[in-house]
């Protein structure tokens, strides 16, 4: 399944930016004095250029009216949204701008949701220490508190009597423990498949620290292929930095040719991330992650070994998805550009270099490489034929860059469902790659009520054009270029279930050598998928 997007901010209280003042009549007004009360956020000399030249003068209202707007907008453009500006004049002609600076003074839950309820507070309750209150950090911190595992989090601000400025922010929240999907496809290897799915279980929020601990699953048809993994998760303290660590077994056991000749491979997996959101914002995010991954791979035919791999990488990932209106107001477009740099280790029982006992998975391969992988994807609103509907257009380039030989495992796989469709994931490898993806999109949906039960049916409509390209690092490996076109739908058929159907024809069906005489692919291919949320 693709990745999802980034969540961008929702379930953020919407803040109400005031509408266009209401006419003043033409006239002026002997002002005596001019003085700004209230305002802390800006340095005095500041806020007195905006004021300068009122006092001692007839001032039409338009133009006190004008230097109030200026005071709102300063603060409005430092992010101080919860901040208002109120013009008062007394009958001796003395102006005072008062200004009432927003800020949270307490946070509360709706209601008691056990242990997590902490974390969510621990969250929200960084928006106290903050006086005048700003934008950004009323964001971050009900992002974070969204953030917490199993925990939905709607924020309603409340007006305190006791002061003007003051707000009670009040989190409306909601716990669900246990959630998880399971999901299917026939996009598998032939001869471990093609038929896959994948269960993943979450248990959510069980301590004070947002923890969340995940089983998955994959099994393929024929019990081909099977791999489970654990993982566990949680917040370091309330910054947003996080921990999981990981860990990992399966065997696979093909039919076919591989079959035949007693073909068998086993993994184990393990290792650490921490993350961080260096921004997180209602239209912008970055989130920097820091893993080593360990990865343990054998091969053995007709019960002898005939390879093992043992890496060890350590990475440093960087995510920025942001959104713009670069093409109008209801023409939004997100935009992500996600680049890893990978290092790998030769510790920790990492294989080395060189070596023919026991022997590897590729002659000359370097445990101690290092590579580069990035991509850029943008989806982009182009327009909207009826209310309701909308046409848009992702597209995404990326690849692979190292000038070692790599370890299998760390080759670039090409094939999937997110580009080159048509390949099954890692059917074309190579230690570098490159490819590109363009998808229209017609988005649609419709509202009907059967059995007395009200459906929101969601559709995705999508054409595409897939390309992709591989480069082998080692002379006697082979370079290849894929290509593919095709469309199908997405459809939702209630919240929680997703039926997918595609019809993809391949450009590129020869990837062996004539001379090896191994039949080309299949030009056209039917895939479908299902997937189910709980």
């Amino acid at each position: 399944m693709p990745a999802p997007a980034p969540n961008l901010g929702q379930g953020l209280p919407t803040i109400p930016q005031g509408g266009p003042a209401a006419a003043l009549p033409p006239v002026s007004i002997p002002v005596r004095s001019v003085g700004i009360v209230g305002a802390t956020a800006f340095p005095p000399a500041k806020l007195n250029k905006i004021v300068a030249g009122l006092a001692g003068r007839n001032v039409p209202l338009s133009k006190l009216a004008a230097a109030r707007s200026a005071l709102v907008n300063l603060y409005r453009s430092h992010g101080y949204i919860l901040s208002t500006v109120t013009l008062d004049v007394d009958a001796a002609g003395n102006v005072r701008f008062v200004v009432t600076e927003g800020y949270i003074t307490a946070v509360k839950l709706s209601k008691d949701i056990g242990p997590a309820g902490s974390m969510v507070l621990g969250f929200l309750q960084h928006l106290t220490e903050q006086r005048p209150l700003n934008e950004a950090s009323l964001e971050r911190w009900l992002l974070l508190a969204q953030q917490v595992p199993g925990v939905s989090v709607h924020a309603v601000l409340q007006s305190d009597n006791g002061d003007p400025g003051a707000l009670t922010l009040v989190a409306e929240v909601s716990k669900q423990t246990v959630s998880g999907l399971i999901t299917a496809d026939n996009r598998s290897f032939d001869e471990t498949g093609p038929a896959e799915g994948l269960a993943v279980v979450d248990i959510n929020s069980l301590t004070a620290h947002g923890d969340q601990t995940e089983l998955s699953m994959y099994h393929t048809s024929g019990n081909t292929d099977n791999f489970g993994q654990a993982s566990e998760s949680f917040f370091i303290g309330t910054s947003g930095l996080r921990l999981k660590v990981y860990g990992g077994t399966g065997r696979a056991h093909p039919s076919g040719v591989l079959g035949s000749v007693g073909y068998e491979s086993q993994v184990s997996v393990f290792g650490g991330e921490l993350s961080y959101p260096v921004i997180l914002r209602r239209n912008q995010n970055l989130t920097l992650h820091l893993r080593l991954d360990a990865e343990q791979n054998q091969i053995s035919t007709a019960g002898t070994v005939t390879s093992t791999d043992s890496t060890r990488v350590a990475r440093l990932n960087a995510q920025y998805a942001w959104q713009d209106l670069l093409l109008g107001d209801t023409r939004n477009a997100l935009n992500v550009v996600d680049i890893q740099a990978s290092q790998g280790l030769p510790i920790l029982g990492s294989s080395a270099d060189g070596r023919t006992t026991p022997p590897g998975g590729r002659a000359s391969a370097r445990f101690d490489f290092w590579k580069i992988n990035g991509s850029i994807s943008r989806v982009q609103t182009l327009f909207n034929p009826w209310p309701g509907a909308d046409v848009a257009l992702r597209t995404e380039v990326g690849g692979q860059y190292t000038p070692d030989v790599l370890p299998s495992v760390e080759e670039f796989y090409l094939g999937g469902t997110r580009f080159t469709r048509g390949y099954y994931s890692g059917q074309v490898v190579g230690d570098k790659a490159a490819y590109a993806t363009a998808e229209l999109q017609f988005n649609t949906g419709t509202d009907f009520t059967l059995f007395h039960h009200d459906f929101d049916l969601g559709a995705q409509f999508y054409g595409f054009y897939d390309w992709g390209e591989t480069w082998s690092n080692l002379p006697t490996d082979l370079n290849h270029k894929i290509a593919s076109t095709g469309g199908g739908v997405r459809l939702g058929l209630t919240s929680r279930v997703e039926l997918d159907c595609e019809v993809t024809h391949r450009l590129v069906t020869q990837l062996a050598p004539a001379a090896t005489n191994v039949a080309p692919l299949s030009d056209t291919m039917v895939y479908w998928g299902v997937t189910a949320r709980f």
